[in-house]
């Protein structure tokens, strides 16, 4: 990889919490100067609407102030080592999206993927649910031109973003208050516009605060589009 630099900002329409970059997106716009899977680290949230420098050297990419450096990205050398659920049925889908959380419920409830006062073509509104028939969370998601590329597919920060939230929501109860602090992804092939999806995410493994959860993208076929790990911490409270 050659080195190279641009400066970047994080709309306020991009945000997680209220102040700050959603975690998915964010970890999306800096890794798509990767080539093939990579793992992001977020380091501090994300400002909003303030400009920021993103910098390739060699193998890593950064993005950073004149304070602190908000993420790193590397090259994702090693396997996932994930082995993704089945895809979900219609009755599951139906019986998920009945159990998402509504407006009091939600945690963040401005949040661009899963943010229940998002619309969809502002938001992503992926809002996966507690399956009834098994440990994940389901969700469908097809995709609008407000996430296309020149070429008619979703860019890649928008598929990055659908997979965080819901490896959230698909932690175990009681699921904690926590915040993205890593996610590692492999996508497998561009997702165009229009393109009928589900998502499904679920926990792999809890170490005190840190809990360890993956996400998947299915296509209409059964097939793999997309795999994720994420890294949750635990929080007291979400910051304003």
């Amino acid at each position: 990889m050659s080195a190279q630099s641009d400066e970047v900002e994080v709309h306020r329409r991009f945000r997680g919490p209220p102040t700050s970059g959603n975690g998915g997106y964010v970890a999306g716009l800096v890794a798509e100067w990767i080539d093939g899977p990579a793992e992001v680290t977020l380091l501090a949230p994300i400002p909003l609407e303030v400009p920021l420098h993103r910098r390739l050297d060699d193998v890593e990419v950064t993005l950073f102030d004149a304070e602190r450096n908000y993420a790193r990205a590397r090259p994702l050398d090693e396997p996932l080592g994930i082995d993704p659920p089945a895809p979900p049925g219609v009755e599951e889908l139906e019986a998920a999206a009945m159990a998402f959380p509504g407006p009091g419920g939600h945690p963040i409830p401005g949040c661009f993927v899963c943010g229940t006062e998002r619309v969809p073509g502002d938001g992503l509104c992926v809002y996966a649910g507690e399956s009834p028939h098994r440990d994940v969370a389901v969700a469908e998601w097809t995709p609008d031109e407000s996430v296309a590329d020149d070429h008619g597919h979703v860019a890649t920060r928008y598929l990055w973003s659908v997979l965080d939230c819901p490896s959230y929501f698909g932690l175990c109860t009681p699921r904690p208050l926590a915040l993205l602090a890593r996610l590692s992804a492999r996508i497998d092939r561009p997702v165009r516009v229009g393109e009928r999806l589900t998502v499904t995410g679920w926990e792999e493994k809890r170490e005190g605060r840190k809990h360890h959860s993956a996400t998947v993208i299915h296509d209409q076929a059964g097939d793999v589009v997309a795999l994720a790990k994420a890294l949750w911490i635990e929080v007291d409270r979400i910051p304003a």
